[in-house]
């Protein structure tokens, strides 16, 4: 495997979280599976943790948290206001065509 520059690491962690969402990962799992130190890991899941990006689950490993998830929720909630937008500026348009 390559070595990971941070910026990739981080990228890196946040897919195998994903990936093992339900059971979790501990520090060495990860570090393992990113190809790097438990140093680095610990480094960078500091990161995650000051932004609650992060959270340790029932069994004591390391999960995305509801916070991250609700970037996703966040992103549809966006799509959602530049349809009614979009909708609105149609409707407008619309009736000055008539």
């Amino acid at each position: 495997m390559e070595k990971l520059n941070s910026q990739e690491r981080i990228f890196e962690i946040v897919r195998h979280l994903h990936l093992n969402h339900a059971t979790g990962l501990t520090n060495r799992e990860l570090a393992k599976l990113a190809g790097t130190s438990e140093t680095n890991i610990c480094r960078d899941l500091a990161v995650f943790q000051k932004y609650k990006w992060i959270e340790k689950g029932a069994s004591g490993k390391w999960r995305l948290s509801p916070e991250f998830g609700g970037i996703a929720g966040g992103i549809m909630k966006s799509y959602r206001e530049a349809k009614l937008l979009l909708s609105k500026d149609e409707e407008r348009y619309a009736s000055a065509m008539q």
